[in-house]
């Protein structure tokens, strides 16, 4: 297609159409046929009786310019002239610039706004390190793809024309001197910090939403950038990312940073301390630092409380039941003795009225007596009189003393019963046997009014323990809110920040508590 009158090729390159012009040269979007791509050229426009030293300038420029191979920097491929006027091409990008969404009034993140100004440090570093100067850092010249940053018109700014101002040297300095640094606009000899003092005005418009340097016209804005400084930013911004930007726009050179690796890093160490911070917050914002240091004082609390009890109860357990296995043993045993005679005699109804006494008087809680031949005469259980009883299959042997052995044996009623089997001897032969029950659910009643009491105990220990270090957290807090406000005063005050300093480290110390 026809562009701009008769210009239908640049080069090799065939322009489809004309997407930018300014005061010093036309951008256009071209064809590559030879390797079949899109591309942008920059054409300078022709002017008659141009200096030849400001073309070659241009060219010299521009070749250093396309050395430059950054990721956040848009890549130059090619220079060359057409008709005496000198073009690059470079990749062609249709993505907004920072201005177009500055003016139209979005506002970026403030993680947003780290990261993108951390890529253009890295970009800057990169071709200050090569020698390559940008100066014309500006919203304009900075292009958005996702969350990726780049800069573009790298390494010409200053042979541009424009109807405003000139350098030292008599050549034309870009577009508005709004983004300039101080030794830009007096016409002083300029290095890399000169592109750092313009990011940091970049970087306070895109926080702010406001341009740090505005004035009606050029000299009263050339003025600003000599003299003033542009307005506080809101204290709501983090300490750290104000001085880094009131760091960037020092009048004097040697107060910024000397680097753009240095920007970069403390650009980085901000936004890491905010996602830090965020997830702190998104933690505590579920359960606050005073209700969490309770909550962890009140579990190690109950944890030991739990296994104390644990150890207590068993060990409670086992004396309870060497007591009753003594004294059932005894008990067995006594009654083994007296029950003698009777059972050699077999006079059995002496034995069936003592076992009824006991049974009536809940004596014991279960009682059988056998012969020799294991036939039940003498039972609390009239179910078993009569009969022939083996114990030892429906019971779990627990210990044999001497003379009796100790079970435990469940009942057909789901009685559980400790059972004390004790020969009935006359002359050290056996004629009989005695089978003694006692009751395990008067054992499980000590042991469990014991585990009641201490848990009860344990419960009230542990809410005053708790209540406590609710308390103590609280009464924390006043003053670690006092400690972090002394330190950004502090900060504040204390000019070019050290990132990697004590100071620092406790600050973010505190701002994790808080």
């Amino acid at each position: 297609m026809s562009v701009s009158g008769a210009l239908t090729r640049i080069g090799r390159y065939q322009v489809e159409e004309l997407v930018g012009e300014g005061a010093s040269a036309r951008v256009y979007r071209a064809h590559d046929p030879q390797i079949g791509r899109l591309v942008a050229i920059k054409l300078l426009k022709h002017r008659s009786g141009a200096d030849q030293t400001y073309l070659d300038r241009f060219r010299r420029e521009a070749k250093s310019a396309g050395t430059l191979s950054h990721p956040n920097i848009v890549t130059i491929f090619d220079v060359g002239d057409v008709d005496d006027s000198p073009y690059i091409t470079m990749e062609f990008l249709e993505e907004s610039s920072i201005e177009e969404l500055l003016a139209n009034g979005s506002r970026l993140s403030l993680k947003r706004v780290l990261s993108i100004s951390a890529q253009l440090a890295s970009a800057l570093d990169y071709a200050h390190a090569r020698g390559v100067i940008h100066r014309d850092i500006k919203p304009a010249n900075i292009l958005l793809i996702g969350e990726t940053a780049k800069l573009t018109d790298f390494g010409i700014a200053r042979l541009q024309t424009d109807d405003d101002t000139q350098d030292g040297h008599g050549i034309a300095l870009l577009g508005t001197p709004r983004y300039m640094s101080p030794e830009q606009v007096a016409g002083k000899a300029i290095d890399g910090r000169s592109d750092l003092f313009s990011l940091g005005a970049i970087i306070y418009e895109m926080l702010t939403g406001h341009k740090a340097f505005d004035a009606t016209t050029t000299s009263q804005l050339m003025f600003q950038i000599l003299h003033f400084d542009p307005p506080p930013m809101s204290e709501t911004l983090p300490v750290g990312v104000r001085r880094i930007v009131q760091k960037l726009l020092n009048k004097r050179p040697d107060d910024r940073f000397r680097t753009g690796a240095q920007v970069k890093e403390a650009l980085e160490s901000e936004l890491q301390a905010i996602l830090e911070r965020e997830e702190d917050e998104g933690r505590d914002r579920v359960v606050p630092l005073r209700v969490k240091l309770a909550l962890l004082s009140g579990t190690t609390l109950i944890t030991l409380f739990l296994v104390s009890m644990s150890i207590v109860y068993y060990v409670e357990e086992g004396i309870v039941r060497n007591q009753i296995f003594d004294a059932g043993s005894s008990l067995a045993k006594f009654v083994a003795v007296h029950s003698a005679v009777p059972v050699l005699d077999q006079d059995w109804q002496p034995l069936r009225l003592f076992v009824q006494d006991a049974r009536a008087r809940a004596t014991v809680d279960y009682l059988v007596v056998t012969d020799h031949a294991n036939q039940v005469q003498a039972t609390t259980d009239p179910n078993l009189l009569g009969k022939r009883v083996t114990f030892s299959e429906k019971s779990n042997l627990l210990r044999r003393d001497r003379d009796v052995a100790i079970s435990d044996l469940s009942r057909p009623d789901q009685r559980r019963l400790f059972l004390f089997e004790a020969p009935i001897l006359f002359q050290k032969t056996e004629i009989g046997h005695i089978f003694l029950g006692i009751d395990k659910s008067g054992i499980s009643k000590v042991l469990n009014t014991t585990l009641l009491l201490m848990s009860v105990l344990g419960l009230v220990a542990t809410l005053i323990v708790a209540g406590l270090s609710l308390l103590f957290a609280s009464l924390m807090a006043r003053p670690l809110r006092v400690l972090r406000r002394a330190l950004q005063d502090l900060s504040l005050r204390s000019g070019a920040p050290d990132f990697r300093n004590p100071q620092r480290r406790v600050w973010t110390a505190v701002q994790n508590i808080q």
